[in-house]
């Protein structure tokens, strides 16, 4: 594989971050309802690669690999999990609470991963003639950890939207007691 075929993967991948960021932008935009499984599973299309990210890292990948592509996937996760809030409306609708942090987390994070990228495999080539890595191996570990922080992400965000609708149950009932 040469390095501009290796480029194009990167791209297709960091045309996948965009799509998923703006996705999930636009759902910060509108109300949320029903049981919140979209949600949860809303990105379900990343997870049309775990068979081949399994099959890659159970066949190849050391147990350190693995341990990090968890570790940097759960540690991607925790500015989200921190800055991802629900509020209610006065018309009793739940939605995002916007958060700025949240947004530049949302829109940042995807172009620190590129400009890394970019810089690393750029200054330092990984094919030489004396090295030729298993990059095949190095993708799935990439995709992986941006499937394991936006599951992460999307369960936490899951807990809080049933925690609030939960608090807004709670709270009818105890408006419908004092009425009566």
């Amino acid at each position: 594989m040469t390095q501009h075929q290796w480029d194009l993967i990167g791209y297709a991948v960091w045309g996948l971050i965009i799509w998923v960021t703006l996705k999930q932008f636009l759902q910060t935009r509108r109300p949320i309802s029903g049981s919140g499984l979209r949600l949860l599973f809303g990105d379900w299309l990343m997870f049309a690669s775990l068979p081949w990210i399994v099959y890659c890292m159970g066949s190849r990948a050391t147990w350190e690999q693995i341990i990090w592509t968890i570790g940097i996937g759960i540690m991607l996760a925790i500015p989200y999990m921190l800055t991802t809030n629900f509020r209610v409306t006065p018309t009793r609708k739940i939605i995002f609470k916007s958060n700025i942090l949240f947004y530049l987390f949302l829109f940042g994070f995807p172009y620190i991963r590129y400009t890394i990228r970019d810089y690393v495999f750029h200054t330092h080539p990984i094919l030489t003639t004396n090295h030729r890595p298993d990059i095949e191996l190095m993708l799935a570990m990439y995709i992986g950890v941006l499937v394991i922080y936006t599951f992460v992400w999307r369960l936490n965000m899951y807990l809080k939207y049933k925690q609030t609708v939960k608090m807004m149950q709670s709270i009818k009932s105890e408006s419908e007691i004092k009425s009566i």
